[in-house]
């Protein structure tokens, strides 16, 4: 089987490519082995991301509406950011896509990416069913990429810091009826947070996302509810009653930065590229499914002609990683009591401002330098270092 674009994985970010390489003219094939089966932890959405990635959802993909952002500190203090936000129904929001998917004309197949066949600069995938060759392969398979590391790939600068998350959906009178999403950082969840998000008709989200502790974080996850139990105990007199649904468990690039994702005929997207966070990766799929059918329209899928996705996605947001993985070292680095006095000293404060985001982060680390100036030295020293 022969097509001039294959997608392997129908990920956020696998969507959006296989979108964006269709509407670009190419013949494009997408596999997966579920296609919209599968649970996801990524359900919270801002519509400051969602604006400036370019998505688009019906209103019936919307669980519940969110004012905003509480970052919460080890001792309870908490920090209110107004923004609006969204819970996601994700089989409807997948779903959507997939459908978009469809009416673009794209071939689905349900199969199973096994290995992959190169011979020059052609290229193929070896299925549980078959081998399609294609004139651009895009790995958008999530964080294992297989077939990035067939191809001698290295993906991710900093593997070793995938955020291994586990998440729940709970159940409690009122709980899902709550309008801000929450973030507790510190040692609840060390190298980055623990997160509650309200999904509507009682139901919400807990999940710990943990750095440097590899994928067993079970014990974590166990801390944190007994702590949210408590933490929720001044609103929620019966809050010991929260039911556990059901689990999901699995990595997330937050802070890994993007490696090596493009080669001949070959590119890699979304979670296994290190390009985190659903709005964000989404934008990113799009970028490379456009770079993937020019290059088909040239007649030219060599990694020089390639690199544009690479150096595209850098002018978009190179710096927005790399100062968000400069701010979780920093925060990794920080204890518990230091946590306390940064949020407490900027709970009440203005942290927002007009501009773009490169400006708003200056504008929050001078903030955060007149609190504790430590915190922005330390910042500084890890965005260098990168």
């Amino acid at each position: 089987m022969k097509c001039e674009i294959l997608v392997v994985g129908a990920s956020s970010a696998g969507i959006m490519a296989t979108l964006a390489s269709a509407s670009g003219g190419a013949e494009v094939v997408l596999i997966d082995k579920t296609f919209g089966n599968i649970n996801h932890a990524a359900n919270t959405i801002f519509q400051g991301m969602a604006s400036r990635s370019g998505l688009q959802f019906e209103k019936s993909c919307i669980r519940n509406k969110l004012d905003g952002m509480r970052i919460v500190s080890p001792a309870g203090n908490a920090l209110t950011i107004p923004a609006q936000g969204y819970f996601l129904d994700r089989k409807k929001f997948d779903n959507f896509y997939i459908q978009m998917v469809r009416d673009a004309g794209v071939a689905l197949l349900r199969q199973e990416a096994i290995g992959l066949k190169t011979r020059g600069i052609k290229r193929s995938v070896i299925t549980n069913q078959d081998e399609i060759e294609a004139d651009v392969i895009i790995d958008a398979s999530g964080i294992q990429s297989s077939l990035a590391r067939r191809a001698g790939l290295i993906s991710m600068h900093y593997p070793k810091d995938i955020a291994w998350a586990m998440e729940a959906v709970v159940e409690h009178p009122k709980l899902g009826e709550e309008r801000y999403f929450e973030y507790f950082v510190g040692s609840i969840a060390p190298g980055w947070k623990a997160t509650f998000s309200p999904a509507g008709n009682n139901k919400a989200t807990l999940g710990v996302f943990v750095r440097g502790y590899g994928p067993e974080v079970q014990l974590f996850f166990r801390k944190f509810v007994d702590f949210f139990k408590e933490y929720k105990s001044r609103t929620y007199t019966d809050i010991d009653n929260l039911k556990v649904l059901s689990v999901v468990c699995g990595g997330d690039p937050i802070a890994v930065l993007p490696g090596q994702i493009v080669s001949d005929g070959l590119m890699v997207t979304g979670g296994g590229a290190g390009q985190s966070g659903l709005a964000y990766g989404m934008r990113a799929g799009t970028i490379c499914g456009q770079v993937a059918a020019n290059a088909v329209l040239a007649k030219d899928v060599s990694r020089k002609f390639l690199e544009r996705y690479k150096t595209s996605w850098k002018s978009q947001f190179y710096w927005e990683y790399r100062m968000g993985r400069a701010a979780l070292e920093t925060l990794r680095k920080m204890d518990d009591k230091e946590i306390d006095r940064l949020i407490r000293g900027l709970s009440g404060k203005n942290i927002v401002s007009n501009g773009s985001l490169i400006e708003k982060s200056f504008y929050v680390a001078a903030r955060v330098a007149l609190i504790r100036p430590k915190v922005v030295f330390d910042l500084i020293r890890n965005l260098i270092k990168g």
